[in-house]
Protein backbone atom coordinates (compact mmCIF):
# COMPACT_ATOMS: atom_id res chain seq x y z
CA UNK A 1 0.00 0.00 0.00
CA UNK A 2 1.04 3.40 -0.47
CA UNK A 3 -0.01 6.81 1.21
CA UNK A 4 -0.90 9.63 -0.09
CA UNK A 5 -1.88 12.17 2.80
CA UNK A 6 -4.77 10.97 4.21
CA UNK A 7 -5.42 8.43 1.98
CA UNK A 8 -4.09 5.09 1.29
CA UNK A 9 -4.00 3.36 -2.34
CA UNK A 10 -3.05 -0.09 -3.37
CA UNK A 11 0.24 -0.28 -5.34
CA UNK A 12 -0.47 -0.40 -9.28
CA UNK A 13 0.49 -3.67 -10.88
CA UNK A 14 3.71 -3.28 -13.07
CA UNK A 15 2.81 -2.67 -16.51
CA UNK A 16 3.95 -4.31 -19.85
CA UNK A 17 5.35 -2.53 -21.83
CA UNK A 18 6.63 -2.92 -25.71
CA UNK A 19 9.27 -0.89 -26.62
CA UNK A 20 10.47 -0.61 -30.32
CA UNK A 21 13.81 0.58 -31.32
CA UNK A 22 14.65 -0.07 -28.02
CA UNK A 23 18.44 -0.21 -28.82
CA UNK A 24 18.24 2.69 -30.14
CA UNK A 25 19.15 6.39 -28.68
CA UNK A 26 15.52 7.46 -27.69
CA UNK A 27 14.50 3.44 -27.10
CA UNK A 28 16.97 3.16 -25.15
CA UNK A 29 16.67 6.29 -22.85
CA UNK A 30 12.31 5.04 -22.93
CA UNK A 31 13.76 1.28 -21.70
CA UNK A 32 15.09 3.03 -18.63
CA UNK A 33 13.35 5.52 -17.69
CA UNK A 34 10.39 2.73 -18.07
CA UNK A 35 12.27 -0.03 -16.09
CA UNK A 36 12.96 2.99 -13.39
CA UNK A 37 9.23 3.30 -12.80
CA UNK A 38 8.64 -0.55 -12.00
CA UNK A 39 7.39 -1.88 -15.71
CA UNK A 40 7.88 -4.92 -16.84
CA UNK A 41 9.84 -3.22 -20.41
CA UNK A 42 10.00 -6.14 -23.17
CA UNK A 43 12.63 -4.80 -26.29
CA UNK A 44 12.19 -5.30 -30.05
CA UNK A 45 14.70 -3.76 -32.01
CA UNK A 46 17.07 -5.15 -35.54
CA UNK A 47 19.57 -6.09 -32.76
CA UNK A 48 20.21 -6.02 -28.99
CA UNK A 49 22.04 -3.86 -26.73
CA UNK A 50 24.67 -5.86 -25.39
CA UNK A 51 24.87 -3.72 -21.85
CA UNK A 52 20.71 -3.71 -21.74
CA UNK A 53 19.09 -5.76 -19.35
CA UNK A 54 15.02 -6.35 -20.87
CA UNK A 55 12.43 -9.39 -19.43
CA UNK A 56 13.03 -10.42 -22.63
CA UNK A 57 14.26 -8.82 -26.37
CA UNK A 58 12.82 -9.55 -29.59
CA UNK A 59 14.73 -9.46 -32.96
CA UNK A 60 12.20 -6.96 -35.13
CA UNK A 61 12.78 -5.48 -38.22
CA UNK A 62 9.36 -3.17 -38.47
CA UNK A 63 9.10 -3.87 -42.14
CA UNK A 64 8.02 -7.39 -41.84
CA UNK A 65 4.45 -7.65 -41.15
CA UNK A 66 4.40 -11.48 -40.18
CA UNK A 67 7.03 -10.68 -38.01
CA UNK A 68 5.44 -7.70 -36.10
CA UNK A 69 2.19 -9.76 -36.00
CA UNK A 70 4.44 -12.88 -34.23
CA UNK A 71 5.99 -10.37 -31.46
CA UNK A 72 2.63 -9.34 -30.78
CA UNK A 73 1.52 -12.56 -29.97
CA UNK A 74 4.49 -14.01 -28.10
CA UNK A 75 4.05 -10.71 -25.82
CA UNK A 76 0.69 -11.70 -25.27
CA UNK A 77 1.19 -15.46 -24.90
CA UNK A 78 3.78 -15.05 -22.40
CA UNK A 79 2.11 -12.09 -20.27
CA UNK A 80 -1.04 -11.98 -20.72
CA UNK A 81 -1.83 -8.71 -22.24
CA UNK A 82 0.07 -5.41 -23.10
CA UNK A 83 -0.79 -2.04 -21.43
CA UNK A 84 1.74 -0.02 -22.83
CA UNK A 85 3.37 0.23 -26.48
CA UNK A 86 6.36 2.71 -27.48
CA UNK A 87 7.52 2.81 -31.09
CA UNK A 88 10.32 4.29 -31.18
CA UNK A 89 11.97 2.56 -34.37
CA UNK A 90 12.68 4.46 -37.34
CA UNK A 91 15.51 5.43 -39.61
CA UNK A 92 16.44 9.49 -40.39
CA UNK A 93 17.24 9.09 -43.94
CA UNK A 94 18.50 12.85 -45.51
CA UNK A 95 18.19 13.42 -49.35
CA UNK A 96 19.94 16.41 -50.00
CA UNK A 97 18.50 17.21 -53.46
CA UNK A 98 14.27 15.65 -53.63
CA UNK A 99 14.90 16.15 -57.38
CA UNK A 100 17.37 13.61 -57.49
CA UNK A 101 15.94 11.26 -54.85
CA UNK A 102 15.09 7.69 -56.12
CA UNK A 103 11.77 6.26 -55.89
CA UNK A 104 13.06 3.45 -53.96
CA UNK A 105 14.68 5.65 -51.27
CA UNK A 106 11.20 7.68 -50.67
CA UNK A 107 9.66 4.18 -50.30
CA UNK A 108 12.28 2.55 -48.08
CA UNK A 109 12.04 5.78 -45.64
CA UNK A 110 8.22 5.55 -45.37
CA UNK A 111 8.48 2.01 -45.41
CA UNK A 112 10.40 2.30 -42.16
CA UNK A 113 8.45 4.77 -40.56
CA UNK A 114 5.33 5.26 -41.70
CA UNK A 115 4.02 1.78 -42.69
CA UNK A 116 6.19 0.05 -39.98
CA UNK A 117 4.08 2.33 -37.67
CA UNK A 118 1.02 1.81 -39.06
CA UNK A 119 1.51 -2.18 -38.91
CA UNK A 120 2.43 -2.49 -35.16
CA UNK A 121 -0.12 -0.18 -33.98
CA UNK A 122 -2.62 -2.02 -35.61
CA UNK A 123 -1.25 -5.21 -33.96
CA UNK A 124 -1.14 -3.97 -30.39
CA UNK A 125 -4.29 -1.96 -30.70
CA UNK A 126 -6.19 -4.94 -31.58
CA UNK A 127 -4.62 -7.06 -29.28
CA UNK A 128 -5.65 -4.27 -26.43
CA UNK A 129 -8.84 -4.35 -27.73
CA UNK A 130 -9.46 -7.94 -28.32
CA UNK A 131 -7.88 -8.53 -24.78
CA UNK A 132 -9.71 -5.65 -23.21
CA UNK A 133 -6.87 -3.79 -22.09
CA UNK A 134 -7.22 -0.06 -21.59
CA UNK A 135 -3.64 0.82 -22.57
CA UNK A 136 -1.78 3.18 -24.01
CA UNK A 137 0.35 2.89 -27.64
CA UNK A 138 3.07 6.05 -28.01
CA UNK A 139 4.66 6.52 -31.22
CA UNK A 140 7.48 8.71 -32.06
CA UNK A 141 6.67 11.72 -34.94
CA UNK A 142 8.91 14.13 -35.09
CA UNK A 143 8.94 18.62 -35.28
CA UNK A 144 10.15 17.83 -38.74
CA UNK A 145 6.82 16.53 -39.76
CA UNK A 146 5.97 20.24 -39.33
CA UNK A 147 8.31 21.70 -41.23
CA UNK A 148 8.97 22.09 -44.98
CA UNK A 149 12.48 21.40 -44.76
CA UNK A 150 14.07 20.16 -48.30
CA UNK A 151 16.47 17.94 -47.71
CA UNK A 152 14.59 15.29 -45.19
CA UNK A 153 11.26 15.12 -47.79
CA UNK A 154 10.88 11.97 -47.31
CA UNK A 155 11.63 11.74 -43.80
CA UNK A 156 9.25 14.94 -42.89
CA UNK A 157 6.64 13.02 -44.95
CA UNK A 158 6.86 9.94 -43.28
CA UNK A 159 6.56 11.63 -39.93
CA UNK A 160 3.50 13.79 -40.70
CA UNK A 161 2.24 10.28 -41.92
CA UNK A 162 2.94 8.76 -38.53
CA UNK A 163 0.45 11.61 -36.84
CA UNK A 164 -2.31 10.48 -38.83
CA UNK A 165 -1.59 7.29 -38.12
CA UNK A 166 -1.73 8.49 -34.19
CA UNK A 167 -5.04 10.79 -34.75
CA UNK A 168 -7.06 8.11 -36.67
CA UNK A 169 -6.14 5.31 -34.14
CA UNK A 170 -6.79 7.61 -31.41
CA UNK A 171 -10.50 7.83 -32.83
CA UNK A 172 -10.60 4.21 -33.53
CA UNK A 173 -9.41 2.89 -30.22
CA UNK A 174 -10.86 5.40 -27.99
CA UNK A 175 -14.09 3.73 -26.79
CA UNK A 176 -12.52 0.99 -25.82
CA UNK A 177 -10.44 2.87 -23.44
CA UNK A 178 -7.07 3.04 -25.43
CA UNK A 179 -5.27 6.33 -25.63
CA UNK A 180 -3.16 7.05 -28.32
CA UNK A 181 -0.34 9.53 -28.26
CA UNK A 182 2.34 10.86 -30.35
CA UNK A 183 5.98 12.71 -28.75
CA UNK A 184 7.37 14.83 -31.59
CA UNK A 185 11.30 15.31 -30.47
CA UNK A 186 13.26 17.99 -32.27
CA UNK A 187 17.02 17.09 -32.54
CA UNK A 188 18.34 14.57 -30.30
CA UNK A 189 21.93 13.86 -29.18
CA UNK A 190 21.68 10.05 -30.71
CA UNK A 191 24.14 8.06 -32.77
CA UNK A 192 21.37 8.31 -35.68
CA UNK A 193 21.60 11.66 -35.94
CA UNK A 194 25.94 12.14 -35.30
CA UNK A 195 25.94 9.71 -37.77
CA UNK A 196 24.36 10.93 -40.51
CA UNK A 197 26.02 14.44 -39.86
CA UNK A 198 29.58 12.54 -39.67
CA UNK A 199 28.39 11.99 -43.76
CA UNK A 200 28.72 15.40 -44.16
CA UNK A 201 32.24 15.22 -43.17
CA UNK A 202 31.95 18.17 -40.26
CA UNK A 203 29.15 16.64 -37.85
CA UNK A 204 30.31 19.32 -35.16
CA UNK A 205 29.75 22.20 -37.53
CA UNK A 206 26.42 20.59 -38.75
CA UNK A 207 25.16 19.96 -34.66
CA UNK A 208 26.39 23.38 -34.10
CA UNK A 209 24.58 25.23 -36.61
CA UNK A 210 21.10 23.07 -36.04
CA UNK A 211 21.46 24.17 -32.53
CA UNK A 212 21.85 28.03 -33.04
CA UNK A 213 18.78 27.98 -34.69
CA UNK A 214 16.72 26.16 -31.36
CA UNK A 215 15.63 29.21 -28.80
CA UNK A 216 17.51 26.53 -26.45
CA UNK A 217 20.91 26.55 -28.08
CA UNK A 218 20.71 22.93 -27.65
CA UNK A 219 20.01 19.79 -28.63
CA UNK A 220 17.72 17.59 -26.35
CA UNK A 221 19.44 14.56 -24.69
CA UNK A 222 17.42 10.93 -24.85
CA UNK A 223 16.65 11.35 -21.40
CA UNK A 224 14.74 14.37 -22.11
CA UNK A 225 12.30 13.16 -24.25
CA UNK A 226 12.18 9.81 -22.57
CA UNK A 227 10.57 11.49 -19.36
CA UNK A 228 7.58 13.60 -21.75
CA UNK A 229 7.02 9.67 -22.65
CA UNK A 230 7.09 8.03 -19.00
CA UNK A 231 4.50 11.01 -18.27
CA UNK A 232 2.29 10.05 -21.17
CA UNK A 233 2.13 6.67 -20.35
CA UNK A 234 1.48 6.72 -17.06
CA UNK A 235 -1.93 4.84 -16.65
CA UNK A 236 -3.39 7.73 -14.23
CA UNK A 237 -2.83 10.25 -17.58
CA UNK A 238 -4.68 7.86 -20.19
CA UNK A 239 -7.43 10.14 -20.70
CA UNK A 240 -5.06 12.35 -22.76
CA UNK A 241 -5.43 11.10 -26.49
CA UNK A 242 -4.83 12.41 -29.34
CA UNK A 243 -2.38 14.65 -28.53
CA UNK A 244 1.13 15.22 -30.29
CA UNK A 245 3.76 16.52 -27.85
CA UNK A 246 6.43 18.00 -29.15
CA UNK A 247 9.82 17.84 -27.20
CA UNK A 248 11.93 19.94 -29.06
CA UNK A 249 13.51 23.22 -28.07
CA UNK A 250 11.26 25.53 -29.54
CA UNK A 251 12.08 24.13 -32.68
CA UNK A 252 7.92 23.91 -33.37
CA UNK A 253 8.31 28.04 -33.41
CA UNK A 254 9.54 27.84 -36.97
CA UNK A 255 13.02 28.83 -36.10
CA UNK A 256 15.30 28.04 -39.07
CA UNK A 257 13.01 26.33 -40.51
Amino acid sequence: MVEHGSQVTPEREPQVVLVTGSSGGIGAAVVSALQARGDVVLGADRSPLPEQTLSRFFELDVTDEMRTADVVREVVAAHGRIDVLVHAAGVLGGTPDPLTTTTEEFERIMRINATGTFTITREVGNAMRDGGTKGTILLLSSVAAKEARVDYLPYNASKIAVLHIMWSMAKILGPSGISVNAVNPGPVNTPLWSQLADQSGAAQAARDARAAQLPMGRFAEPEEVAGAIRFLTDPDNRYITGVSLDVAGGAHLGIGS
